[in-house]
């Protein structure tokens, strides 16, 4: 579960109360997020920061009712999903500028990871993670990504993912057992470097 310091709790109940100050805060703090999260859905990087800077204006106007800043964060991303697909649905995409796949297929890459990888080694490592990342399913890539970068819950997962928290943990599972199986050495330095604070 996401954990956030009390600095930014008490920011929270003020963006909760209208602060511009707030939300600008939450703004810089989240935008990455919606952005990485939103490029594993879309291939266009324009479309998804149209999209991001849209839900965020959505959210300045709306009514702040989340039940915690974990919702809030899991709310901006359900909001960007949506967003995508709307867009997707209503045929918005050219056949050159097209979402992943078919339907918001999630593609997750290295790219995620560049900030946290030496400069030395980030070929290398991102040749290897992209390569068993791509073993993996769509749907197991977003799981991953979800419960691992975002660090959602599970019955949040399986919310934005449309099936119940049982499958969601099942699918967890899965996704770990293959990612273990193909590469052990491999996956436990994504774990580590995932795990890191």
């Amino acid at each position: 579960m996401l954990k956030f310091t009390p600095e930014q709790e008490t920011l929270f109940r003020k963006f909760k109360e209208g602060d511009d100050d707030a939300f600008s805060f939450f703004y810089q703090l989240f935008i990455n997020d919606l952005y990485a999260y939103g490029r594993g859905l879309c291939a266009e990087s324009e479309w998804v920061k149209d999209c991001v800077q849209d839900v965020f204006l959505k959210v300045y106007f709306m009514e702040k009712e989340y039940e915690s800043l974990a919702h809030f964060k899991y709310f901006l991303l359900k909001s960007i999903k949506n967003k995508l697909y709307d867009l997707y649905k209503s045929k918005s995409f050219s056949a050159t500028t097209p979402l992943v796949g078919t339907g918001l297929d999630f593609m997750l890459s290295a790219t995620v990871l560049d900030e946290m990888i030496g400069a030395d080694d980030k070929q290398i490592i991102k040749q290897k993670i992209d390569a068993l990342l791509s073993k993996l399913t769509a749907r197991q890539r977003e799981v991953i990504y979800l419960r691992f970068i975002e660090e959602m819950d599970y019955a949040q997962i399986a919310e934005l993912l449309g099936m119940n928290v049982t499958s969601a943990r099942k699918l967890v599972s899965r996704s770990l057992k293959r990612l273990k199986d193909d590469q052990l050495p491999l996956f436990i330095y994504l774990f580590l470097l995932y795990s890191v604070d």
